[in-house]
């Protein structure tokens, strides 16, 4: 009877697995790392860095760093992603406060690409030393430099508040924010290059692949010549 009751116990934690829910190895567990590629490694509490591997659980606290060439795919419990790209060093918080959970990525170098989902009772906020951006429902890419901070939109809306000055802007679809040490902060148009890059890191972390663009030339009865692009996610 006891043999029973174990495998069925089994088979409902495999189930949960597979539905994106995972039994926390500890109270203050926020994510889970489901793809290590090369050198990655994690630091927890008082440990020092060790090799991170996937399956891993990341707890309040816990900084992540990859070095070049290596890529670390962390989940949240609500299915938000973070594609942490390489030479980036970053660290993940969770914190219970007036009813909410608010989650937070501070990043001290490097580069990014999030994937956030709406955030109902949560807050969610990227931060550095010069900006803090508070993010619902948004997927971009956000990068760290001696100057300052940038973060391209491709879908959401993101308010980006500079540490320095004290000033925001909000930062919609296809644009660019720039937060800079010396207190500017302004919002553009992103360019094509941003989009891009943005868009494919996004799509390889949800395995579809890079953006590919097929040209076609079509002739009509009457002879005339068009021409046509499709855009489609290779691999």
């Amino acid at each position: 009877m006891k043999t029973k009751i174990m495998v069925s116990m089994l088979v409902l934690l495999l189930g949960l697995g597979g539905a994106g829910f995972y039994m926390p190895a500890g109270d203050k567990e926020v994510a889970l790392a489901i793809k290590v590629i090369h050198e990655v490694s994690k630091k927890t509490g008082d440990i020092d860095w060790t090799t991170a591997k996937k399956g891993d659980f990341l707890f309040s606290g816990d900084q992540v760093r990859t070095l070049a060439r290596s890529i670390a795919l962390v989940k949240f419990k609500d299915n938000s992603i973070l594609r942490v790209r390489e030479n980036t060093e970053l660290k993940i918080y969770a914190e219970q406060k007036d009813g909410k959970l608010q989650k937070n990525v501070n990043v001290t170098r490097g580069q990014f690409t999030f994937d956030i989902q709406k955030q109902e009772n949560e807050v969610f906020t990227f931060t550095s030393p010069t900006s803090v951006a508070a993010i619902r429902g948004t997927a971009g890419n956000m990068g760290f430099n001696i100057d300052g901070d940038m973060i391209t939109v491709l879908h959401g809306l993101v308010n980006l508040f500079n540490s320095i000055s004290k000033n925001a802007v909000d930062v919609g679809e296809g644009q660019t924010g720039v937060s800079n040490k010396d207190g500017t902060i302004y919002v553009r148009d992103a360019s094509q290059n941003e989009k891009d890059d943005a868009q494919n890191s996004l799509n390889t972390s949800h395995d579809r692949g890079k953006i590919q663009e097929l040209s076609l030339q079509l002739r009509d009865k009457g002879g005339n010549t068009k021409h046509l692009k499709i855009q489609y996610h290779g691999k």
